[in-house]
């Protein structure tokens, strides 16, 4: 079996998974300084993985990882350029059933490293901005298609207006984005079958 990956960032309830300890204990270590975390615009605690070990270590609290990491992660790429959906996005992911364990996530603001990440990330959902400077959707989501590594990932169209010209997409959230839009596209449902 594949190594598991751990997640990048942690919510206070998975924190307390791998801690053993309530999301309140973890709040209040927060709260006294002893976690390092930051606040998302709307307002919920996030710890990056590297303090996350940094206070376990301190502390003494085994490190036993792959134990806790559930197998199943899902892979999601966001290549969109406006930072607020992008986080939007995240903090749907993170507050989701399974929160941040269940997704590991990449970003970026551009076409070009869009699809180098395709390539060596093989995402399983893709989150593309329909908006993009100089980008062809059709083109974009027929390179997705026919590349074997990625021609069954989930292709979520990000659309300013909730119109898009006809693009082979599996689904589509548009301006302003609601978490519960991001959580329904990348829940389990079935795939829409692409026409030809």
């Amino acid at each position: 079996m594949a190594p598991k990956k751990l997640p990048d960032v942690f919510s206070t309830h998975s924190a307390a998974k791998f801690c053993r300890v309530t999301p309140m204990t973890i709040i209040r270590w927060i709260d006294e300084g002893r976690i390092q975390a930051y606040k998302t615009p709307g307002g919920h605690r996030r710890i990056m993985r590297a303090d996350l070990q940094d206070f376990c270590r301190r502390n003494e609290i085994p490190m036993e990882w792959e134990e806790r990491v559930p197998a199943g992660v899902q892979r999601v790429l966001i290549i969109d350029d406006d930072k607020e959906v992008v986080n939007t996005i995240l903090d749907a992911l993170i507050d989701n059933e399974g929160g941040s364990e269940a997704y590991e996530v990449e970003h970026t603001d551009n076409l070009f490293d869009g699809g180098r990440l395709c390539a060596t990330f093989r995402p399983e959902v893709i989150f593309l901005d329909l908006s993009l400077p100089g980008m062809s959707a059709q083109v974009v989501a027929r390179s997705i298609r026919n590349d074997p590594h990625i021609a069954k990932s989930r292709l979520i169209g990000i659309a300013e207006d909730g119109s898009h010209k006809p693009v082979v997409l599996d689904d589509m959230i548009s301006h302003p984005i609601a978490k519960r839009a991001v959580r329904r596209v990348t829940g389990p449902l079935p795939r829409i079958t692409p026409k030809n």
